[in-house]
């Protein structure tokens, strides 16, 4: 379908699930209940994807015909994007926001910063299929139970401590708790090392003493309740002896997790609101059957203890935008509680995901006053060249938002 121009006005996106193993199903099928699909029977339902990646693309309705947006933007990256952002990221939209609904754990990960994914792509275009970095920012929709990030320095030395046969089979039984911080991350990158090196005769030592020792507890941490949990789907595998090693992190709803290149993580359970430059870039190391790249993770992890803070917003504001400290796009959630009419002056590219309730959007059309009312799960494009338009409710209504700053 080849298009002269593009209309400046609201259109609807049309967007596609990715069936991961470990989504959820059947009648737990989160996300297509939450968009009010079909669920399909014994069907994964991971992720869905809104946006424009080269792998699976949105799509918008022109002249009844379903088109790719990403050939849009190709076609048309000025009146999409909008001139700013079509120079700086040479005429590509920039993020990717998805719905993510997990039944377990998804794989021990990080993702590469710009430098190394370029570097990634060019060496193994099988395996990272793209030359872009992927920092992120997870919003819980009910909740999200994750591990991000490594514990400090001195809840390290407790895991140690409470796990004795796991400390000696690591050669770290008498370690100095008088070091610096530089020494702390380098300690902590050597256990981390000799860990994800461990001979097969190893790990499975490692791991039954581990399982031994917290089926003795009386009281379990979170992390030793997950541990075995986890031990049921995936048996011996390196990638549990992270969950002792990482922040457990549980967000409520509306509740956020930033994790930039290098951050080492893994979402476990919950259904959530992610976004992301518009990548899919993993190094993974385990709890996954999909390709692992232990050698390349450990070149690029992050062992600072101190970036893994939760954003929480206040909830008495209408409109709160989570950080992140990029420059491909900013997320923010809004609620209008009561009938609510706001006028916006438009520059550049914004996609909305309604959340909740129902969103009414009214723009101009040749001089005409058009709307259009969209309902929880439905997603939004507002392209650059739509100067204006009104958002509008009838009963409580919340969404996020989606831009490039």
């Amino acid at each position: 379908m080849k298009l002269k121009t593009i209309t400046p006005k609201v259109y609807k996106l049309y967007n596609s699930y990715q069936h991961y193993d470990w989504g959820t199903k059947n009648k737990n099928a989160f996300i297509p209940m939450f968009i009010g699909d079909e669920v399909k029977k014994n069907l994964p339902y991971a992720e869905l994807w809104i946006g424009a990646h080269p792998r699976l693309s949105s799509e918008i309705k022109i002249d009844g015909e379903l088109v790719s947006l990403e050939k849009i933007i190709e076609e048309f990256p000025n009146e999409v994007l909008g001139k700013n952002v079509a120079k700086k990221f040479k005429n590509k939209l920039p993020f990717l926001l998805k719905l993510l609904s997990a039944n377990r754990a998804l794989s021990i990960q990080t993702h590469p910063d710009k430098k190394t994914a370029e570097a990634l792509h060019k060496k193994d275009p099988k395996n990272y299929a793209d030359n872009n970095h992927k920092p992120e920012i997870a919003i819980a929709i009910d909740r999200l139970n994750a591990i991000v990030g490594f514990k400090s320095y001195k809840e390290i030395l407790k895991v140690l401590s409470r796990h004795k046969e796991f400390a000696k089979a690591v050669n770290y039984t008498k370690v100095s708790k008088v070091l610096s911080v530089e020494e702390q991350k380098q300690f902590v990158k050597n256990l981390y090392t000799d860990i994800m090196n461990f001979s097969n005769e190893t790990l499975e030592f490692v791991i039954k003493s581990i399982l031994r020792k917290i089926k003795k507890l009386n009281r379990r941490t979170k992390e030793e309740k997950e541990f075995l949990l986890q031990y049921k789907n995936f048996g011996i595998d390196v990638g549990l002896i992270s969950i002792l090693l990482f922040n457990y992190i549980e967000l409520k709803p509306e509740e956020a997790i930033f994790t930039g290149a290098g951050t080492p993580h893994a979402y476990l359970k919950g259904n959530i609101i992610e976004c992301m430059a518009n990548s899919d870039n993993v190094v993974r190391a385990g709890l996954t059957e999909k390709f692992k790249d232990v050698e390349t993770l450990l070149s690029i992890l992050n062992y600072d203890s101190s970036n893994n803070k939760k954003m929480i917003p206040p909830s008495a504001k209408t409109k709160f935008t989570y950080h992140a400290p990029i420059s491909e796009f900013k997320i923010s959630k809004n609620s209008f509680e009561k009938s609510k009419k706001q006028t916006k002056k438009n520059a550049g590219i914004k996609i909305i995901l309604v959340t909740y309730g129902n969103l009414i959007v009214e723009w101009k059309e040749d001089s005409v006053v058009l709307s259009r009312e969209f309902e929880q799960g439905e997603a939004i494009l507002i392209p650059a060249h739509l100067e204006s338009y009104k958002l509008t409710n009838k009963i409580p209504t919340k969404f996020v938002m989606v831009e490039v700053p």
